[in-house]
């Protein structure tokens, strides 16, 4: 079944993470850095941003079979550190649902930003491309 294309502008409600010394030490350890940072790793936004399973939550809004889904691209960009004790601001909206191969692959963009709240700065935006995989029509024999 297709992704209703209606869907482009979906977004879920912000969302607050807070970059607590704790969390960034576990993701540290988990890259295999041997010492916790002040600044948590760039790649520390992926963890931020899939909070409280956000990307499940935007597939189930989609009705995406998540038994289709291959996570396809992802994009950073990095305005500004996050670091310990930063309370963080999450939006995430579905800025593109396209297709390709005749309907077989369908990709659905999302974009997210990552807002520090104690000042208002963008620490980062990233862009997350799913590809939900469509069976090929049956042929008659």
């Amino acid at each position: 079944m297709a992704v209703d294309r209606a869907r482009i502008g979906y977004a879920l409600p912000a969302f607050d993470v807070v970059a607590s010394a704790e969390r960034i030490a576990q993701f540290a350890q988990a890259i295999g850095m041997s010492a916790a940072p002040d600044v948590a790793p760039p790649t520390f936004m992926k963890a931020v941003e899939g909070e409280n399973n956000s990307s499940r939550r935007i597939l189930d809004a989609l009705a995406v079979d998540l038994k289709r889904v291959l996570h396809a691209e992802q994009q950073f960009d990095y305005l500004a550190p996050i670091r310990r004790g930063d309370v963080l601001r999450v939006q995430r909206t579905v800025t593109d649902i396209y297709e390709r191969k005749n309907g077989q692959m369908e990709f659905i963009v999302i974009e997210s930003s990552i807002t520090r709240v104690d000042d208002g700065e963008l620490a980062g935006r990233s862009r997350q491309i799913v590809l939900v995989r469509h069976p090929a029509p049956k042929v008659a024999a």
